[in-house]
């Protein structure tokens, strides 16, 4: 209904009175309230001040309200934002999930690949050991190496991880694999790290046997020692009953001597009697001076020989 329509109605001077009524009295009771409302007078304060004040307050909340359509204005965009962040969070979710089942895939995939290579491996391993045993004993009329040097007549002794062993027209040989032609390689399967371990091995049981030799050496030097120093002693010993026994000779010597020379004196006393009483005597004092003689030369003969002796004990 509009507004002329309401006033050519019964009820609208009715109406516009009450309305007015009603605008009077909420104008009596903004001016009460204005007149009994301590905070709306300023308590103490004057109008003016009271006016100010009110003017602050506008000033503050008018720019709170500027704040507040800058914030309503950044909502649009917040809101993007946060359904952004939803999304991605979401997404970063899935892309966790995904990462765990993949790297649940490579650990399977590893085990696999570990088991296949083990495999491998091995059946390398078998084949490395059939070729190289049924290589033993094989004839080659000539083998050249990568680096020109020619073999004849080879026969094959040995193939190992380090090369092969061969005996030729001019002596045995080893050669390394890495010298080997190429097919030799691929037919024997060599690999530098089987090589490198098994010279490790062969330097480790080297070092092993030249200690050992050393020790064995040093128990055969010790032994020799004690064996001269056996000897030495046996020889010593030899050499003092020796000289024991040729000392014991001279004394009995002398003791023949001492005998001779008393048999001298009995020989001279008994000629000498002769001629006094004038009868013929046959004197023996030659010969008892001569075997004393010889006694005497054995007894010098022999203190030589032991004084011989001692200088070499």
């Amino acid at each position: 209904m509009s507004f002329s329509d309401l006033m050519s109605s019964g009820r609208g001077p009715g109406v516009i009175g009450m309305v007015m009524a009603l605008i009077v009295l909420l104008g009596f009771g903004f001016l009460f309230m204005f007149a009994f409302d301590d905070g709306m007078q300023g308590e103490d304060l004057s109008i003016e001040a009271v006016i100010r004040n009110q003017a602050k307050d506008v000033v503050s909340f008018e720019g709170r309200i500027a704040a507040g359509k800058e914030s309503l204005a950044l909502a649009p965009s917040r809101l993007v934002a946060a359904k952004e962040l939803s999304r991605t969070t979401g997404d970063n979710q899935r892309l966790e999930q995904r990462i765990v089942s993949l790297k649940l895939s490579v650990e399977t995939e590893n085990a696999e690949l570990a088991g296949q290579t083990e495999a491998w491996e091995a059946y390398r391993d078998q084949y490395r050991a059939h070729a190289r045993g049924n290589a033993k004993g094989s004839e080659i009329a000539e083998l050249k190496t990568l680096d020109g040097t020619l073999y004849k007549n080879v026969s094959i002794r040995e193939v190992t991880a380090v090369g092969i062993q061969i005996r030729h027209d001019e002596g045995q040989k080893r050669i390394g694999f890495e010298d080997l032609p190429v097919d030799m390689q691929d037919h024997f399967q060599f690999d530098p790290t089987q090589k490198a371990a098994a010279l490790l091995k062969e330097s480790q049981l080297r070092d092993v046997h030249d200690a050992e030799a050393a020790v064995a050496g040093e128990r055969a030097d010790e032994a020799m020692v004690l064996q001269r120093q056996k000897e030495a002693e046996r020889q010593r010993e030899e050499t003092l009953r020796a000289i024991a026994s040729k000392e014991a000779s001279i004394s009995a010597l002398e003791a023949e001597i001492r005998g001779l020379e008393q048999d001298v004196e009995r020989a001279a006393a008994a000629a000498s009697a002769a001629r006094a009483a004038g009868r013929m005597h046959i004197s023996k004092s030659g010969n008892i001076s001569s075997n004393m003689r010889r006694k005497q030369s054995r007894v010098s003969s022999l203190r030589a020989e032991i004084n011989q002796m001692k200088s070499r004990l």
